[in-house]
Order: C-alpha cells, then sequence, then structure tokens
C-alpha cells in the first residue's frame, strides 16, 4: 500500500534524505582507508553484498535485483569467480539453474571492509540513549520491513511483465 503523498509527508522524506546524506559525508570523513583489492569493481561489490543478502541466488536474480541485463551479469559472475570470491552449484532441484554462493575468502573481504563503518556506527551511536536506540532500532526494522515489500512488488512485477510477454508472443504464434 502506498501512502498518500502530501506536502507534510515530502518534506520529511526531504529531511530524511538529507539527514542520511549528512551522516554518510560526516562518516566517510572519519573512515580510516581499508586496504582492497584494486581489482573490486563496485558492481563486484554489489553482486557480493546482494549474494551475502540471498545465497543461492542465481545469475538471473542477482541480474534483476541490480537492473541489469542476464548476459551482462553472467559476465560479471565470471570475472568474480574467476578470482575466487563465488561459487557455482547446480540447483539439485532443477539441474538447468546454477546457484551462487560466497566463498570464505569473499565473506573475509566483506567482513574487513565493513570493519571500519562498524566504528564510526558505534561511536555514533553511542551517544544515544536506551530510549532513542529502542526507537532507531523499532524504525529500522519498519525500514527493512518496507524495503522487502517493495522488493517483492518488483518480483511480482517482473514476473507478471515475462507472462504478459510469453501471452503476446503466444498470441502472435
Amino acid at each position: 500500500m502506498t501512502p498518500v503523498r502530501t506536502d507534510a509527508r515530502r518534506l520529511l522524506c526531504e529531511r530524511i534524505a538529507a539527514a542520511e546524506v549528512e551522516l554518510h559525508a560526516v562518516a566517510m570523513r572519519w573512515v580510516e582507508p581499508v586496504p582492497t583489492s584494486a581489482d573490486l569493481t563496485l558492481r563486484q561489490l554489489q553482486v557480493l553484498a546482494v549474494l551475502r543478502a540471498a545465497p543461492g541466488s542465481t545469475g538471473q536474480q542477482l541480474a534483476e535485483a541490480l537492473g541489469v541485463s542476464t548476459p551482462t551479469m553472467s559476465g560479471i559472475v565470471d570475472r568474480i569467480a574467476s578470482k575466487g570470491w563465488l561459487d557455482r552449484e547446480q540447483d539439485p532441484q532443477d539441474r538447468r539453474r546454477v546457484l551462487l554462493h560466497l566463498t570464505p575468502q569473499a565473506e573475509e573481504m566483506l567482513a574487513e571492509l565493513e570493519v571500519p563503518v562498524h566504528r564510526v556506527k558505534a561511536r555514533i551511536l553511542d551517544r544515544l540513549d536506551e530510549d532513542d536506540l529502542r526507537e532507531l532500532a523499532r524504525l529500522t526494522d519498519r525500514m527493512r520491513d518496507a524495503a522487502r515489500e517493495v522488493e517483492d512488488e518488483r518480483s511480482r512485477d517482473a514476473a507478471r511483465e515475462v507472462e504478459d510477454e510469453r501471452s503476446r508472443e503466444a498470441a502472435d504464434a
């Protein structure tokens, strides 16, 4: 369900967005550099992050999640796998599908990348009292739930588009 757009709501959303930008900028000034592989691109990092959250995803699912074509994702997956950060496994229920998993090496690399970010977050959260933390946790949980709802809607919309395309092709045949 999409809430009604009002001026007050728009202003609150703009206020939240501005605060997020400022928090990010402050945090980035505090974060110490992290040695990473010079061969790790932002897109590859995004793929690794999505796979960490959804292990066993397929290339097609990754492509949908990141808004790229399946052939593009196939190339990205090949490059990540060649670096030893990704394992491929045949789906036991459907041998045509390939399930993707992070390797322990990739898990370790991601954990190392997160250390400075966690330090900065801890410094900020230490300034909040328990009531504020409880409220922040509640709202963060609600935002996560809303993000999942949006993701489910996107998946349903994509499935509907595929079904509509198949129907059109069948009608044309």
